[in-house]
Protein backbone atom coordinates (compact mmCIF):
# COMPACT_ATOMS: atom_id res chain seq x y z
CA UNK A 1 0.00 0.00 0.00
CA UNK A 2 1.45 3.34 -1.01
CA UNK A 3 1.37 6.32 1.36
CA UNK A 4 -1.30 7.93 -0.80
CA UNK A 5 -3.49 4.83 -0.61
CA UNK A 6 -2.97 4.62 3.14
CA UNK A 7 -3.94 8.27 3.50
CA UNK A 8 -7.09 7.74 1.41
CA UNK A 9 -8.03 4.66 3.43
CA UNK A 10 -7.51 6.49 6.72
CA UNK A 11 -9.66 9.38 5.48
CA UNK A 12 -12.42 6.95 4.49
CA UNK A 13 -12.29 5.29 7.91
CA UNK A 14 -12.59 8.67 9.59
CA UNK A 15 -15.50 9.70 7.35
CA UNK A 16 -17.40 6.51 8.18
CA UNK A 17 -16.71 6.87 11.91
CA UNK A 18 -17.89 10.50 11.87
CA UNK A 19 -21.09 9.47 10.12
CA UNK A 20 -21.75 6.55 12.50
CA UNK A 21 -20.70 8.09 15.80
CA UNK A 22 -21.55 11.76 15.36
CA UNK A 23 -24.48 11.65 12.93
CA UNK A 24 -22.76 13.74 10.29
CA UNK A 25 -23.85 13.53 6.69
CA UNK A 26 -21.32 12.05 4.23
CA UNK A 27 -20.67 15.53 2.86
CA UNK A 28 -20.13 17.07 6.32
CA UNK A 29 -17.80 14.25 7.33
CA UNK A 30 -15.78 14.48 4.10
CA UNK A 31 -15.46 18.25 4.43
CA UNK A 32 -14.36 17.93 8.06
CA UNK A 33 -11.68 15.34 7.17
CA UNK A 34 -10.44 17.47 4.26
CA UNK A 35 -10.30 20.56 6.47
CA UNK A 36 -8.38 18.66 9.15
CA UNK A 37 -5.95 17.37 6.53
CA UNK A 38 -5.31 20.95 5.37
CA UNK A 39 -4.95 22.06 9.02
CA UNK A 40 -7.97 24.32 8.74
CA UNK A 41 -10.53 24.81 11.48
CA UNK A 42 -14.13 24.01 10.71
CA UNK A 43 -17.30 23.19 12.62
CA UNK A 44 -16.46 19.47 12.84
CA UNK A 45 -12.66 19.29 12.65
CA UNK A 46 -12.39 18.73 16.40
CA UNK A 47 -14.42 15.54 15.88
CA UNK A 48 -11.91 14.36 13.28
CA UNK A 49 -9.12 14.74 15.83
CA UNK A 50 -11.12 12.90 18.48
CA UNK A 51 -11.92 10.03 16.13
CA UNK A 52 -8.33 9.77 14.90
CA UNK A 53 -7.12 9.50 18.50
CA UNK A 54 -9.75 6.87 19.23
CA UNK A 55 -8.70 4.84 16.17
CA UNK A 56 -5.10 4.94 17.37
CA UNK A 57 -6.13 3.86 20.88
CA UNK A 58 -8.11 0.95 19.48
CA UNK A 59 -5.32 -0.07 17.10
CA UNK A 60 -2.61 -0.01 19.77
CA UNK A 61 -4.66 -1.67 22.53
CA UNK A 62 -3.57 -5.25 21.69
CA UNK A 63 0.11 -4.26 21.67
CA UNK A 64 -0.28 -2.45 24.99
CA UNK A 65 -1.82 -5.61 26.47
CA UNK A 66 1.12 -7.69 25.25
CA UNK A 67 3.63 -5.22 26.67
CA UNK A 68 1.83 -5.11 30.01
CA UNK A 69 1.80 -8.90 30.18
CA UNK A 70 5.57 -8.93 29.56
CA UNK A 71 6.28 -6.44 32.35
CA UNK A 72 6.59 -9.06 35.15
CA UNK A 73 8.93 -11.11 32.99
CA UNK A 74 11.12 -8.09 32.26
CA UNK A 75 11.21 -7.13 35.95
CA UNK A 76 12.20 -10.69 36.93
CA UNK A 77 14.91 -10.76 34.26
CA UNK A 78 16.23 -7.41 35.46
CA UNK A 79 16.41 -8.65 39.05
CA UNK A 80 18.16 -11.86 37.97
CA UNK A 81 20.71 -9.96 35.89
CA UNK A 82 21.41 -7.57 38.77
CA UNK A 83 21.96 -10.51 41.12
CA UNK A 84 24.26 -12.15 38.56
CA UNK A 85 26.26 -8.93 38.21
CA UNK A 86 26.62 -8.71 42.00
CA UNK A 87 27.69 -12.35 42.20
CA UNK A 88 30.23 -12.05 39.37
CA UNK A 89 31.62 -8.70 40.53
CA UNK A 90 34.55 -10.15 42.52
CA UNK A 91 35.49 -12.53 39.68
CA UNK A 92 35.48 -9.73 37.10
CA UNK A 93 37.56 -7.51 39.36
CA UNK A 94 40.05 -10.32 39.98
CA UNK A 95 40.40 -10.99 36.24
CA UNK A 96 40.87 -7.28 35.52
CA UNK A 97 43.59 -7.08 38.17
CA UNK A 98 45.34 -10.15 36.72
CA UNK A 99 45.25 -8.69 33.21
CA UNK A 100 46.61 -5.36 34.39
CA UNK A 101 49.67 -6.94 36.05
CA UNK A 102 50.54 -9.52 33.39
CA UNK A 103 51.97 -7.02 30.88
CA UNK A 104 52.67 -3.34 30.56
CA UNK A 105 49.78 -1.19 29.33
CA UNK A 106 51.58 -0.42 26.04
CA UNK A 107 52.30 -4.07 25.17
CA UNK A 108 50.00 -5.86 22.80
CA UNK A 109 48.66 -9.25 23.89
CA UNK A 110 49.26 -10.41 20.31
CA UNK A 111 52.99 -9.75 20.25
CA UNK A 112 54.94 -7.28 18.12
CA UNK A 113 53.51 -6.20 14.77
CA UNK A 114 54.78 -8.13 11.74
CA UNK A 115 57.66 -6.52 9.85
CA UNK A 116 57.27 -5.71 6.20
CA UNK A 117 59.85 -7.05 3.89
CA UNK A 118 60.81 -4.90 0.97
CA UNK A 119 62.04 -7.09 -1.85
Amino acid sequence: MTPEEASRTAAQVLVVRLMQRHDLTPQEASIAVDQARRKEIGPHTHLVTLEAMQVLREATAPMRKVLESLRPLAEAATAAMAELARALGPVVQQQAAARATSRPAWASPYGPPPRRSFR
